[in-house]
């Protein structure tokens, strides 16, 4: 079983999230802020983060940054899942080490495609 770290603040997204990946078969850590998020990578060491960029404490940019620039964290990939879809926000998101960028609403299928391409099972 795969582990998905979900970093997210809006409540309903987190509901539609846990219950598709937990019935897709996957443990689901949930972060409701940027600074949780960090520790809670480097505790658990999920297989993959979706990662929101709008949240409290820290945002999702530098969230990526810190997990990308940590040793043990690196290796995780990052998949940016945010509402904020200008090519500036997509290229920010590279440019500090995501690995995708999903932009909101998504869709089962686009999660589904993600955890295939970034988790071997």
């Amino acid at each position: 079983m795969s582990k998905i770290l979900v970093v997210e603040d809006e409540e309903r997204i987190i509901k539609v999230l846990d219950m598709f990946l937990k019935k897709e078969g996957h443990e689901v850590i949930i972060a409701k802020d940027g600074t949780s998020a960090v520790s809670l990578a480097q505790e658990s060491m999920p297989d993959l983060v979706f990662l929101d960029i709008v949240l409290p404490k820290l945002n999702g940019y530098l969230v990526c940054q810190a997990l990308k620039e940590e040793a043990s964290t690196n290796h995780i990939p990052v998949v940016f899942v945010s509402a904020k879809a200008q090519d500036e926000d997509i290229k920010k998101g590279y440019d500090v080490g995501g690995d995708d960028f999903l932009v909101k609403p998504f869709t089962p299928n686009q999660i589904r495609d993600i955890i295939k391409k970034y988790i071997k099972e």
